[in-house]
């Protein structure tokens, strides 16, 4: 099953300005970015990691959870995210590589919840919480 992990974009967070003209993903690094689809509901949790990949964790509609890796990079000066999700485990390769999907970032303190939509249309709440 492909869960479209692309579509789950979600903005960074950065509390000072020396981290974000350094590197605006820092503050993400060894915490956790929850992003929910304003229209479907569906939630996944991104974890980013300093080399430009992150893992994405979502529940199957059986309950069970899976992840599933991406890249990420920064693009505009800082002003926007990119992410390009792979494919869950077990799933079979797609006619055509992954899209990459974009939305802007935004300065926003841990706990903070604010909507962000990407290039696909889609609206999320995204907050972001202290640890994974």
């Amino acid at each position: 099953m492909r869960f479209g992990a692309a579509a789950l974009v979600a903005a960074f967070i950065c509390t000072s300005g020396a981290a974000w003209a350094a590197d605006p993903m820092a503050t993400t690094y060894g915490n956790t970015v929850t992003s929910k689809n304003l229209k479907t509901g569906a939630s996944a949790a991104l974890l980013f990691n300093g080399d430009g990949t992150y893992t994405t964790k979502v529940a199957t509609p059986d309950g069970k959870s899976i992840e599933i890796p991406g890249t990420w990079t920064v693009k505009d000066g800082g002003a926007t995210l990119c992410l390009k999700s792979g494919l869950p485990p077990g799933a079979p390769p797609p006619p055509s590589p992954p899209a990459e999907n974009c939305s802007p970032l935004a300065v926003h303190a841990i706990g903070e919840h604010w909507t962000v939509t990407n290039t696909m249309g889609d609206s999320f709440d995204v907050v972001v919480t202290a640890g994974r």
